[in-house]
């Protein structure tokens, strides 16, 4: 696509006249805060200064709710169950009908988002935001992936974070023509070091110590965080764990037959504001990925923002490209925690290494990876999907 971007409406402009954009999200903040709610919330919040923007999403049980601010409204339909990681909400596809949307922005993978665009069949243009292949239940992939074709092939636009996700994803193979590149960005101004953030470092350094080895995400197994488990054997260091998932309890069991006892520290959920004190408490982010389920890993861009070097895995997606071995930080092959060991002691013992590896990340962040950047590459998607007309 042309580098020129058209934005369709003045920011701040209001109005039933605007274009609507309606999200589907499996779930939205506060009542999740995973990686893709946290990162759509923040994308909508911006987009709605330009277009009439709707997200619908789960709600904790059988309630709706709506809420408003401005071009922004927020729907939470109910939600029966959820079934191996699918929210099951029959109301959705009545939603997304009465909305009449202009575009349909979905969130991939989300197979009950799917099956309610293809049951109310409107006539809106299409979008997809394709965030990580499927990592578990491959066997039902198999039976989910004529369906997936399908939506793909009715999609006006695939956005995918990076060339090397695009080029490496096994799920989007005969669709790269559809796909845009837009990398993730991040509001920079939140990872500002200040008063209150320094406060609460200076909190949980007495707590952890100097040598803190962070990891932030969700305890799954595409993350692979049994490797980094085994990786901290023999290293003079905490490993703090912010997040929570399905793996919590093997993973606590893991750290007791590891001999690594208190050594460890299981944080659980925090939303994104309280985790800036620990970035710039850690040494050094571990994000030891182990497939295309991990297609970007947006933590990174956080942790370099706050001036700290990371160590990932060179897996075939963009981890590996927002982390550039020897430049922001060290890229280990996946799977291999003595690889993991080697990097992470390599830097908690050269702390002028850190420096300069966390020195560079934070500049590429600045010039890169952007909020500000994203969006205005996301209006030009919806500006140029509009303007095709039907």
């Amino acid at each position: 696509m042309s580098g020129h971007v058209v934005i369709p409406v003045q920011a701040g402009s209001t109005g039933e006249s605007l274009p609507h954009i309606v999200h589907l999200c499996k779930y939205y903040p506060p009542l999740w805060w995973g990686g893709v709610p946290c990162y759509v919330q923040l994308a909508v919040q911006e987009l709605s200064r330009y277009y009439r923007v709707t997200v619908l999403s789960a709600n904790s049980g059988w309630k709706r709710s709506e809420e408003s601010r401005g071009n922004l409204r927020v729907i939470r339909v109910p939600r029966v169950t959820e079934i191996r990681s699918t929210t099951i909400c029959p109301t959705l596809p009545w939603e997304l009908v009465r909305l009449r949307p202009d575009v349909i922005h979905l969130h991939f993978p989300d197979p009950m988002a799917h099956l309610a665009y293809a049951a109310a069949r409107v006539s809106g243009k299409l979008v997809i935001t394709w965030h990580g292949d499927i990592s578990r239940q491959w066997f039902l992939l198999h039976l989910y992936r004529p369906f997936l074709r399908w939506i793909f092939r009715s999609a006006d636009r695939i956005i995918v974070s990076s060339p090397a996700f695009r080029d490496g994803s096994r799920l989007l193979e005969g669709f790269r023509e559809r796909c845009t590149v837009i990398p993730f960005g991040i509001d920079v101004e939140r990872f500002r070091l200040n008063e209150a953030v320094e406060r609460t470092r200076e909190v949980l350094r007495q707590r952890f110590g100097e040598r803190v080895v962070l990891f932030v995400g969700r305890l799954h197994e595409q993350k692979g965080l049994d490797y980094l488990l085994r990786a901290m054997v023999g290293l003079n260091a905490r490993l703090v764990l912010v997040g929570t998932g399905y793996m919590e309890r093997t993973l606590r069991r893991l750290a007791v037959e590891l001999g690594l006892g208190d050594r460890v520290a299981f944080e659980g959920e925090l939303p994104p504001s309280e985790i800036v004190p620990y970035l710039y408490l850690c040494s050094l982010l571990v994000l030891p990925s182990v497939n295309t389920g991990e297609s970007f890993g947006l933590v990174q861009l956080e942790a370099m923002a706050c001036g700290k070097p990371v160590v990932s895995t060179n897996i075939p997606t963009g981890v590996p490209w927002v982390n550039q071995h020897g430049r922001t930080g060290l890229v280990v092959p996946p799977r291999d925690p003595d690889a993991l060991r080697s990097a992470i002691r390599q830097l908690l013992d050269d702390p002028s290494l850190r420096q300069n590896l966390g020195e560079a990340g934070r500049k590429r962040v600045e010039s890169q990876f952007t909020l500000e950047q994203h969006i205005r590459q996301i209006l030009n998607v919806y500006a140029t999907v509009l303007a095709q007309g039907n």
